[in-house]
């Protein structure tokens, strides 16, 4: 069976809503945090709960009018669709917010799509409205993204399964290593450049459903070598 799963910020939303919306509301600290992030400074917990911190208040229909201004790759919906009519399981990782993810998902009628991500709640704080955040799919033993997106996959799939994954950016690379099949745009193409993964570019979702109409049709697709080792080694470990 075939298996597409994808990132959200960058790749089904063209635009990364959390960096929009903490550069909006955390003011001048959200771009020495995405830096910090990326440098391995601080874990990306640290980072969200720093950032959360930052914000000295935000109300929940606050927040959902500045998210209601972001759209999905105007070719996502019918790649969906693709992937029913061909029972392909499609499931959306994200290193982002949950709260965010669904109102997006919602707006666009896809309410339904299975995901996993990192939980938002708006409390009542010492007297001001606040965003919290937990991490309910970390790993034990990386601290690297704070919704692990290779367990979700190694748990979703079978042996015999090819793995298709489709992303962007800094939270894509550790998944893309126990991938069959990547596709690849932005920041994503040149770590699958340098660590030799193959790799197909796309721009949008359009581009990611033609290759996949032709993918379906080969009368036998092969595992990435590669990529079965590195899922195969996660399993012996335990």
């Amino acid at each position: 069976m075939i298996r597409v799963f994808c990132d959200f910020d960058g790749t089904i939303c063209p635009q990364d809503i959390g960096d929009q919306f903490f550069m909006k509301f955390a003011g001048d600290r959200a771009e020495h945090n995405f830096q910090r992030q990326l440098n391995g400074e601080i874990t990306v917990q640290q980072g969200l709960g720093e950032l959360c911190e930052a914000i000295p208040s935000i109300r929940r229909d606050e927040f959902l009018e500045f998210i209601d201004q972001f759209k999905i790759d105007p070719h996502f919906a019918e790649f969906v669709r693709f992937c029913q009519m061909k029972e392909i399981p499609l499931m959306i990782l994200s290193d982002g917010i949950d709260a965010y993810m669904e109102r997006v998902l919602s707006n666009a009628g896809l309410s339904r799509l299975p995901f996993f991500a990192n939980h938002a709640e708006f409390l009542r704080v010492d007297g001001r409205d606040k965003i919290l955040i937990s991490f309910p799919h970390t790993d034990a033993e990386c601290s690297t993204c704070g919704n692990c997106k290779r367990n979700h996959i190694l748990n979703a799939s079978a042996d015999d399964d090819i793995i298709v994954y489709v992303g962007d950016g800094y939270s894509d690379r550790c998944p893309v290593k126990y991938a069959d099949i990547v596709f690849a745009k932005q920041q994503l193409i040149g770590y699958c450049q340098e660590r030799n993964i193959t790799y197909f570019e796309f721009k949008h979702f359009g581009d990611v459903q033609a290759k996949m109409e032709d993918i379906v049709q080969r009368k036998r697709l092969r595992h990435r070598q590669e990529a079965a080792m590195a899922r195969r080694e996660v399993f012996m470990q335990g």
